[in-house]
């Protein structure tokens, strides 16, 4: 009688008895049994993966638009101050300006300076003077 390998059966059955036979199918049926036991749990756990997986992703998205939207909100509301700074000091040299022409008199014709339009759009000049500076002095940073 031939020795029988029973965990590595032969690849062609000639020469084994049925009951051999019926021996080796058992131990296959068995194996393939086990195979689709392991089969089915990686598949579960691969899906428990893949949820999780999609969920993170998903998670990522709308933390990465609220990061986004925050520092929009950030990067507006510090435009926001420096341009009002920016601003701010144009008008308050104008205002200087004008103070001290009324003090110590104008540099042309008093009813030029006294006037609303003129002083408009001199502040108007200012302002525009500072946010060129201003544009200037963050773009070299």
């Amino acid at each position: 009688m031939n020795f029988i390998n029973w965990n590595n059966p032969p690849e062609d059955p000639v020469g084994l008895s049925m009951r051999d036979l019926q021996k080796m199918y058992r131990i296959v049926f068995r194996m393939l049994q086990e195979c689709k036991r392991m089969k089915g749990a990686t598949e579960g756990v691969l899906s428990k993966a893949v949820r999780g997986e999609r969920e993170a992703k998903k998670s990522a998205r709308i933390l990465k638009k609220e990061v986004t939207m925050i520092s929009k909100k950030a990067a507006a509301a510090q435009s926001l101050r420096e341009t009002s700074g920016w601003s701010a000091a144009a008008i308050g040299a104008v205002t200087l300006l004008w103070a001290g022409f009324a003090e110590y008199g104008y540099p042309g014709p008093a009813w030029l300076f006294e006037h609303e339009f003129f002083y408009g759009a001199v502040c108007w000049v200012a302002t525009s003077v500072f946010a060129w500076a201003a544009k200037g002095f963050y773009s070299a940073h």
